[in-house]
């Protein structure tokens, strides 16, 4: 079975993502992040690398950075169109630990933790389902070093589960890299951060990659399920947010510095983002 290739976006803020998936709906794929993922809803199976295990609300997964997983939802299985299937998930590299966190004390659990997660970890302890949702769903109103803190937290919570079972007998080796087919993603996402700023077009775009602007349009969305200028648009949402919390500027010099012209597009694009209005975000974070 092919592997589909993931490029996850942190956008400018944070160097990791919290996730909802409302349905699961992916297929068997991998990406560099390890992954938390909380399960909010229905049932199924979740493959692991070699492994799987059953799912259902209620439950927590880790997965190891690179791991091919998949979440099938029984009701897809079965032939439905749509996934019950829902979860919160944590996305992260080993970049937001520090350099030889083996030979450090401190980071000694946790470093177990995540050699374990080559594995696959399901967890299954009473009570540790609702302590950790309520941890990743603080983390939304958190940033900085207090946000990079609240995983640690997570993640030392999970080190100290004394039920739990792998998911896979062995680490997943076949090819535990990402190939070349991720470099033209790699490339948008470069120039996408460099330019959100200006004014970009489709053409730049697909000039600087060296593609084909329609192939590489469908090669992005198949990589990272969302099309080129969402993901630019969630890029400048995210630096938006942090200019209305940590600068003086009016929403207006905001949306021209995060590369908007019409400050009503602006609007509309933060509340369908962020899922309130600049004005509002911004007296939400006052202090």
């Amino acid at each position: 079975m092919s592997i589909l290739e993931r490029k996850i976006a942190h956008g400018s803020i944070s160097s990791f993502s919290h996730v909802e998936y409302s349905q699961f709906l992916l297929p068997w794929h991998r990406h560099e992040e390890l992954e938390i993922m909380i399960f909010t809803g229905g049932e199924g199976i979740q493959f692991v690398g070699d492994g799987e295990a059953d799912y259902k609300k209620g439950d927590i997964a880790l997965i190891g950075s690179n791991i091919p997983h998949l979440h099938l939802c029984n009701d897809i299985a079965t032939g439905k169109k749509e996934s019950s299937s829902s979860g919160e998930a944590l996305q992260f590299t080993m970049a937001v630990f520090p350099n030889q966190m083996d030979i450090l004390p401190d980071f000694m659990e946790i470093d177990a933790l995540l050699r374990k997660s080559q594995y696959g970890i399901r967890f299954y302890d009473d009570g540790l389902w609702q302590e950790i949702y309520n941890l990743v769903m603080a983390l939304d109103k958190m940033y900085g070093i207090e946000r990079i803190i609240q995983l640690y937290a997570i993640l030392d919570k999970l080190s100290k589960s004394t039920n739990y079972r792998l998911v896979s007998e062995s680490i997943y080796y076949q090819d535990n890299i990402l190939d070349n087919n991720s470099r033209p993603i790699d490339l948008v996402f470069k120039y996408l951060f460099r330019h959100f700023k200006e004014k970009i077009t489709l053409a730049q775009i697909a000039e600087y990659v060296n593609q084909d602007p329609s192939a590489l349009c469908r090669a992005f969305k198949k990589g990272t399920d969302k099309s080129i200028f969402r993901c630019l648009a969630e890029i400048r949402i995210k630096h938006a947010c942090k200019l209305l919390i940590n600068s003086s500027l009016s929403i207006s010099q905001i949306a021209y510095e995060c590369g908007y012209g019409s400050l009503s597009f602006f609007n509309e694009q933060f509340k369908e983002i962020v899922n309130t209005a600049p004005t509002g975000y911004k007296k939400k974070y006052e202090r």
